[in-house]
């Protein structure tokens, strides 16, 4: 057993006594709301949804009360008022009777006579329409008809078999607005459709694979530099002019072989189902909605939460009324059924409890954004103001970790339709990727990365060189050299 030292503590040049009497650092109380706020505050739309759908079922004193559907645009809410018209049609409840919707369908297909029913006969959801499905939240109306060109140019495989020159001469528009759309493409599901060959389809997909074991670099230098003797099987030539081992080269080859598809439209499933439902891929779902209401003196932002006025939870009516009787009769007469409702009734209160305070920090954080960034939401990108998620919190009183937590994997809808990430009104590149796309649709000659530095220094945006080349490579802009 070891000996307990001997040795008189090391002076610190603080006495016994006030090291003993030193107050304690407060530290925040975690309690079960805590947690269970916390974790349901990351959560975005469709993760929330499957988590009250598990609680449902776990908890059967929890209740969801029954939510409406308006049958003018068929979104799902509760209440008397349907969060997505109102502003269209006015006040218009969930229930209509099936009179009021014999009259709208008659207006919306004409006469009984002139209305064909193999009209609503549902057509195969083809990869193009599953594409400009993810696409529409995150173009313009002309982005979009770029995007349609494009994607009809589309061969059996995915490929692109058409020069991006064509389609900016048939639209009238230039070719970085087509490179740019082009470049959106490539980044939906499936990663790589529309590339101009197999090699550039690679190299895409694995710009979103990383293992961490530097087998993607090798991987890129192989599709890059040594395609032909890839695809012949020269493993040992490739590892001579790389200088390493043919083992790495083979442990490459494998890796591209199992995670990579070299013609990207066949990873996508034919659905032959409704054109209405499509197959379930990842796409832009807002959790906010941000509109602007104007007024006499300037524009006032409205925001609203589509999920908060989806679900409507309740205890269940059952257990309240057990629970009293239990109460009245005595826990001693019935300790285990007593124990079981209390538990359930407890939980859901603890739920709900936390589901409300979920909205509530929600909803002050994005009105925190939104009076931040008001020109932002007004004029675009080159008005971003500059905001960290630790000054936001400071403003607002809260944690960092919180607003953290609230801006995660979450979007809004902004003015104008378009859906952005919350973590973008914190995103201070954006504002500098604006300017530079604005120079170079307005340039009366190819600018260079350098003179880019120069008029972004002269509009206040410092950045190096090789910022602006990664800036420009995001926003699919070709090289001065190739303009």
């Amino acid at each position: 057993m070891a000996r307990p030292s001997t040795l008189p503590p090391a002076d610190t040049g603080v006495s016994m006594d006030a090291r003993l009497t030193r107050s304690p650092i407060p530290r925040a109380k975690v309690t079960p709301k805590t947690i269970l706020v916390s974790g349901l505050l990351q959560l975005a739309s469709v993760d929330l949804e499957r988590v009250i759908l598990q609680e449902l079922s776990e908890n059967p004193a929890l209740e969801l009360a029954e939510a409406g559907y308006c049958e003018h645009c068929g979104a799902v809410f509760s209440g008397s008022v349907c969060i997505y018209c109102e502003r269209e049609t006015g006040e218009r409840g969930a229930a209509t009777s099936s009179a009021d919707w014999r009259i709208s369908s008659a207006t919306q297909w004409g006469d009984e006579e002139d209305w064909d029913p193999l009209s609503r006969v549902a057509s195969p959801w083809s990869i193009r329409d599953h594409l400009l499905w993810q696409l529409y939240p995150q173009l313009s109306a002309s982005e979009l008809e770029i995007a349609s060109l494009l994607l009809e140019s589309l061969d059996h495989h995915g490929l692109l078999n058409c020069e991006p020159e064509m389609v900016a001469s048939a639209l009238a528009v230039q070719v970085t607005q087509v490179l740019k759309v082009l470049a959106a493409i490539q980044r939906q599901d499936p990663v790589g459709i529309g590339a101009r060959t197999v090699q550039e389809s690679l190299l895409i997909q694995l710009e979103y694979l990383d293992n961490g074991d530097g087998v993607v670099n090798l991987s890129k230098q192989l599709i890059e530099g040594h395609w032909g003797a890839l695809g012949r099987g020269k493993l040992e030539r490739i590892a001579k002019a790389l200088q390493l081992d043919v083992e790495d080269i083979q442990r490459a080859k494998d890796f591209i072989s199992s995670n990579l598809d070299p013609y990207p439209a066949h990873a996508y499933p034919e659905h032959s189902g409704s054109g209405a439902e499509p197959v379930e891929a990842h796409y832009l779902r807002p959790d906010v909605i941000i509109s602007v209401q104007d007024s006499a003196a300037e524009e006032e932002f409205d925001v609203q939460f589509p999920e908060e006025r989806r679900f409507r939870l309740t205890v269940h009516n059952a257990y309240r009324e057990l629970l009293d009787v239990l109460h009245s009769e005595g826990a001693d007469s019935n300790m285990k059924e007593f124990e079981h409702v209390r538990q359930g009734v407890a939980r859901s209160k603890l739920f709900i409890s936390g589901w409300r305070q979920r909205w509530r920090t929600l909803r002050q954080v994005v009105e925190g954004l939104v009076a931040h960034q008001r020109e932002f939401l007004l004029n675009g990108e080159r008005w971003l103001r500059p905001l960290t998620r630790a000054q936001l919190a400071d403003m607002l009183g809260v944690h960092e970790s919180t607003v953290s937590r609230a801006v995660a994997s979450k979007y809004a809808q902004i003015p104008g339709g378009r859906i952005v990430a919350l973590a973008d009104f914190f995103d201070g590149s954006l504002k500098a990727k604006a300017l530079i796309e604005e120079l170079v649709s307005q340039e009366t000659h190819p600018l260079t990365d350098g003179e880019l530095v120069e008029l972004l220094a002269n509009a206040g945006i410092s950045i190096a060189r090789r910022t602006v080349a990664k800036y420009r490579q995001a926003l699919g802009i070709l090289p001065s050299e190739l303009r």
